[in-house]
């Protein structure tokens, strides 16, 4: 009886937010937590499934005022985009990625590939597995890594959206890693 009424609860509150799980491909807002030149910024994002695109929203605080903008992909970039965009956030700027580019997540394409070959081609950089051992929201993190420049990425096993949770020694100076709360011990 107790079970019936946990489930009818889930169920009634799903209800009344209007489906989150169909407006978010992944679960909450996101900690990016980026280090370039010394320096350490911290971007709230969330990806969201708008009809066939998927928009990433964006915001930080900067100078105490809030600043934020929006990357969209369109169905191209989603499953066949064969680069990475290091183009830099600005406050107020909503920009249409072209359909060879994905901002912080591999195109299906891409997951296929290495899902298949065990090796990624992406910025005309190829990149090979090392190994699965860490986890991030449920998923195993695939480690890849450049073995020409040693460029590594973390990249969430997860068909949906493969984020690139963590990336390392990036040519361009460019590194982050995903954040997400702790959650309080019982």
């Amino acid at each position: 009886m107790m079970k019936k009424h946990i489930i009818l609860s889930a169920l009634l509150c799903l209800g009344f937010t209007g489906s989150l799980l169909a407006q978010s491909i992944v679960p909450d807002t996101l900690l990016f937590v980026f280090k370039l030149h010394g320096q350490t910024r911290k971007y709230e994002m969330s990806f969201r499934e708008k009809q066939d695109s998927i928009c990433l929203y964006w915001g930080i605080e900067r100078n105490l005022k809030w600043q934020s903008g929006s990357y969209t992909m369109g169905p191209k970039s989603i499953e066949q985009a064969v680069q990475l965009s290091f183009l830099q956030p600005e406050d107020g700027k909503h920009v249409q990625l072209s359909p060879e580019e994905t901002v912080y997540f591999l195109s299906r394409s891409a997951y296929k590939q290495l899902k298949e070959q065990n090796t990624l081609v992406y910025n005309q950089t190829t990149y090979s597995v090392l190994d699965s051992n860490e986890r991030a929201l449920g998923y195993p993190l695939m480690h890849v890594k450049d073995t020409v420049e040693g460029c590594e990425m973390w990249i969430l096993d997860n068909p949906k959206l493969s984020l690139v949770w963590r990336m390392r020694n990036n040519p361009l100076g460019i590194n982050w890693e995903i954040s997400t709360p702790k959650l309080p011990s019982l």
